[in-house]
C-alpha cells in the first residue's frame, strides 16, 4: 500500500469514527436541550454548554484507556469493571446498557416524532414515525456494519448542513445582540443548567462498543471521540446562539421552535428543524443499535447469556439485533397504550446510566490506580449521584434494572458452574 492510499485509508476511518461518535451523541433532544439550558442559565448558556463539554473529557480518556489497555476484548467496558470490582459487576454492564437501548431508543424515538407532529399539525400518529425510525436503524444493522456506516456519514453531513441552515437564518434575521457572555448573577447558574447540559453529551461509551472496527483504536479513539464532542458543542453552542438572537429568554420546551417561527417563513424553518430532530434520532439509533447489538452478542459467547443468541458473525450481530427489536416492539406498544409514560422513560434511561458511568468510574479507578484522568473521573461520582437521587421515585427502575441484571448474571454463573464442577470430578 502506497503512503497515499494509507493517509486515504486512515482518513476514510476517522470520518466514518466520527460519524459513529457524534451518531452516539445525538438525539431527539439536540433541539430541545438548547433552550432547557438558556431557561436555566439565561445569559451563562455558552459557558454553560462549554463547562459540560469539559467535562466530558475525563469520561472520554477512561473510555480511551479501557480500549487501549484491552485491544483484544470484544467488551472492554466490561473488562474494565471486571478486573475493577469483580466478575458480577462487569458482566451486569452489556445486561444494563441492553436495558438503556430498550428504554430510550423507543422514547426517543416517539418524542422526535412528537415533535414533528407538533410543529407540521400531521394527524399522522407519532407511533409510525417512531416505529419507522427504529426499522430503519434495525435493517440498516441487519445489512452490516459497512451499510450503518454510509448512513451515519450521509445523515451526519445532512443533520449538520440543516442545524447550520437554521442557525443561518437565524442569525440573519436577528432581532437582538445576543448575551454570549455572562453577567456576575447568571455565572451562579451554571451548576444548575451543566445538570441539564451534561445529559445531552451522554453516549461516546458506545464508542467503546465499536472501538473493533477502527483499523488502530490506540492511535484513532481519542481524536475521533474529541472531534465528536467537538462538533456536538459546536451544534449545540450554535443552535443556544441561534435562540438568543431572537429573543432573550425560551421555554424551556419548544423554546428553539418558538423562536425560530419569529422569522419570516418561520414554520419551514422549524419543519427543518424538526426533520433534523427525526435525523439525528435515526443516527443515534442506528450507532446504539449496532454497539449494544455487539455486546450482547458478546456476552453471548461469553456465557452470560444462552450461547444461542450469539450468531455466527461477532462482527455482525443480526440474532442479537433481532432480538433487541421485539423489545423495541414491547416498549412502543406500551408507549402507544400510555403517552405520558415518555418522558418518564427517558428519566428512567438515564437513571440506568448514572449506575453505569458509576460502576465504571469506581473500576477504572481501582484498576488504574490514581492519576489525574481517574480522579477526575471520581470528582463526578457525587453529581451523578446526586442527580439520580433527586429524580425520585424515577430512580426505582435502574434499582430494578441492576437487581434484573445481577440475577440473570447469578444465574448464568450457576448454569456455567454446574458442567465445570461435573468435569473436575472426572477422572
Amino acid at each position: 500500500m502506497t503512503m497515499h492510499q494509507q493517509l486515504s485509508s486512515r482518513l476514510s476511518s476517522r470520518i466514518t469514527g466520527v460519524a459513529a461518535g457524534l451518531a452516539s451523541v445525538v438525539g431527539a433532544g439536540l433541539i430541545g436541550v438548547p433552550a432547557a439550558v438558556i431557561s436555566e442559565t439565561g445569559s451563562a448558556a455558552i459557558l454553560t454548554w462549554i463547562v459540560a463539554a469539559l467535562a466530558c473529557v475525563p469520561m472520554l480518556c477512561l473510555f480511551r484507556d479501557t480500549v487501549v489497555s484491552r485491544p483484544e476484548s470484544r467488551d472492554p467496558l466490561r473488562d474494565t469493571v471486571r478486573s475493577g470490582l469483580g466478575r458480577t459487576a462487569g458482566d451486569m454492564v452489556p445486561l444494563l446498557f441492553g436495558i438503556v437501548v430498550l428504554v430510550g431508543l423507543p422514547a426517543g424515538s416517539v418524542m422526535a416524532a412528537r415533535n414533528l407532529s407538533a410543529i407540521t399539525g400531521s394527524a399522522l400518529p407519532e407511533s409510525v414515525t417512531a416505529i419507522a425510525i427504529l426499522a430503519v436503524a434495525v435493517a440498516t444493522n441487519l445489512l452490516g456494519k459497512h451499510v450503518g456506516h454510509q448512513v451515519e456519514r450521509i445523515g451526519t453531513v445532512a443533520l449538520i448542513l440543516s442545524l447550520a441552515g437554521v442557525v443561518v437564518w437565524s442569525t440573519l434575521h436577528s432581532q437582538r445582540v445576543p448575551e454570549i457572555f455572562p453577567d456576575g448573577g447568571d455565572v451562579l447558574l451554571v451548576p444548575v443548567g451543566f445538570m441539564v447540559a451534561f445529559w445531552a453529551f451522554i453516549g461516546f461509551e458506545n464508542l467503546t462498543f465499536l472501538a473493533r472496527d477502527l483499523p488502530d483504536p490506540k492511535r484513532e479513539f481519542m481524536p475521533i471521540a474529541l472531534t465528536s464532542l467537538g462538533l456536538l458543542l459546536l451544534l449545540t453552542t450554535s443552535l443556544t446562539v441561534a435562540v438568543l438572537v431572537l429573543t432573550p429568554r425560551a421555554d424551556p420546551v419548544t423554546g428553539v421552535v418558538d423562536a425560530l417561527r419569529t422569522t419570516p417563513y418561520g414554520d419551514a424553518a422549524a419543519l427543518v428543524l424538526a426533520a433534523s430532530g427525526v435525523v439525528g434520532m435515526l443516527l443515534n439509533s442506528v450507532a446504539w443499535v449496532r454497539g449494544v447489538g455487539l455486546v450482547i452478542d458478546s456476552a453471548a459467547r461469553d456465557g452470560i447469556l444462552p450461547h444461542s443468541v450469539a450468531g455466527r458473525d461477532a462482527l455482525n450481530p443480526r440474532r442479537a439485533i433481532t432480538i433487541m427489536s421485539c423489545g423495541f416492539a414491547i416498549s412502543l406498544v406500551l408507549l402507544q397504550q400510555k403517552p405520558t409514560l415518555v418522558i418518564d422513560m427517558l428519566a428512567a434511561a438515564s437513571g440506568v446510566f448514572i449506575v453505569i458511568y458509576t460502576l465504571c468510574i469506581l473500576a477504572y479507578v481501582r484498576a488504574f490506580g490514581l492519576r489525574v484522568s481517574t480522579v477526575a473521573n471520581l470528582a463526578l461520582v457525587p453529581f451523578l449521584l446526586w442527580s439520580l437521587a433527586s429524580s425520585g421515585w424515577r430512580a426505582a427502575f435502574p434499582l430494578a434494572a441492576v437487581l434484573i441484571a445481577w440475577v440473570i448474571v447469578r444465574v448464568g454463573v450457576r448454569r456455567t458452574s454446574v458442567p465445570e464442577m461435573h468435569e473436575a470430578r472426572l477422572p
